[in-house]
């Protein structure tokens, strides 16, 4: 019986992480918000043949300061974010858990983040999160609206 539960329990994690065609679309848009002297913005293009493509901005003061380059693509029948910060090298985190309004990538061996979470608190709220894979322990967050107003550029 004990067998037969972790079982069903090890299934469900798999199912959970396994891509579906329609199940990041609410993750599609055009996100931002300032905290600070920062404003953030991140695009994500709908998902389309597998694959979802985003990009991230940072500005403060009229000027750039940082900015990513994202995707999302099913790799053997799962979602899996691919980073690549600043232009750098790529850094690949599958998903661990796809939930209707909540998806986590997990990247154990790399050295921060260990965790890319995302999650809609409702149709125009995106909420972000890197972290060392600890829920109590190092993270970074962000809240975004839907097609917020961009500061005017200096």
């Amino acid at each position: 019986m004990r067998s037969s539960r972790r079982l069903m329990a090890g299934l469900l994690v798999l199912a959970s992480t396994q891509a579906g065609a329609q199940e990041l679309d609410w993750l599609a848009g055009h996100w931002c918000g300032a905290s600070g002297k920062t404003f953030s913005e991140e695009t994500w293009m709908a998902p389309r043949g597998g694959l979802l493509v985003g990009m991230h901005r940072d500005t403060r003061d009229g000027k750039a300061i940082g900015f990513e380059f994202m995707r999302i693509a099913q790799r053997d029948g799962r979602w899996v974010f691919l980073a690549q910060p600043e232009g750098s090298t790529i850094t690949a985190f599958p998903a661990e858990r796809v939930e209707a309004d909540r998806v986590v990538f997990a990247n154990p061996a790399h050295d921060f983040p260990k965790r890319v979470i995302y999650s809609r608190a409702d149709a125009d709220t995106l909420h972000a999160r890197v972290d060392d894979g600890r829920d109590d322990g190092k993270a970074m967050e962000w809240t975004w609206r839907r097609d917020c107003v961009a500061p005017p550029s200096s």
